[in-house]
């Protein structure tokens, strides 16, 4: 995953005006790791908590509700008001890189949800020893990312900025896809062992 940041840095920097959108992508991607940080845990609490019936239902809904509220964090935080107070009065960032932070703040709203979900899954894989199934939807991750990433670079039609936020975010949306998919089986055996 290491990757990642520095191939989206590359097309972005090969974009039109790369100073700007580089800067952007950086401000933007921080807020949105800002806002994610409460959920990062889900994979560790997933792992120690999920044990039987009803603490998977306990912990999947508070999963679920601390997503929201990151979400509507993430949305409060993309309203014009607000945000051009944090990122031009009180970061002091130029016009025309707070501009496009704005448009990948917008883009990146889904991301912090969809890690906090992708996580708490990730979890109970690993409580069931299925280790090798998170490494899948790490390579399903990078391979989303580069394909939106090189499609977006070669369409022309959109900035650097865009180019690494909407990577980004159909990645993790991808692998929260795949990994519901890749534990879906282990919920149903467990269902027949502790009425999941």
């Amino acid at each position: 995953m290491s990757v990642e940041g520095p191939f989206l840095a590359a097309l972005i920097a090969r974009s039109s005006k790369p100073e700007f959108n580089l800067a952007a992508y950086g401000v933007a991607y921080s807020l949105a790791l800002i806002i994610e940080a409460p959920i990062i845990m889900m994979m560790s609490a997933s792992i120690a908590l999920v044990k039987d019936k009803q603490s998977f239902y306990k912990l999947r809904n508070f999963t679920y509700a601390a997503n929201g509220l990151i979400t509507v964090v993430m949305l409060i935080l993309v309203t014009p008001p607000v945000f051009y107070f944090i990122a031009e009065g009180l970061i002091g960032l130029p016009t025309e890189v707070a501009r496009l932070t704005h448009i990948a703040t917008i883009i990146l709203i889904p991301w912090p949800g969809a890690i906090g979900y992708r996580r708490f899954y990730q979890g109970i894989l690993i409580n069931n020893n299925l280790t090798r199934r998170v490494a899948y939807g790490t390579i399903i991750r990078l391979m989303s990312m580069s394909l939106c990433a090189i499609a977006l670079y070669f369409s022309g039609i959109v900035e650097g900025v865009i180019i690494g936020a909407a990577s980004l975010a159909f990645a993790v949306i991808m692998e929260a896809i795949a990994v519901r998919f890749m534990v879906w089986e282990t919920i149903k055996k467990k269902a027949m062992l502790l009425n999941l």
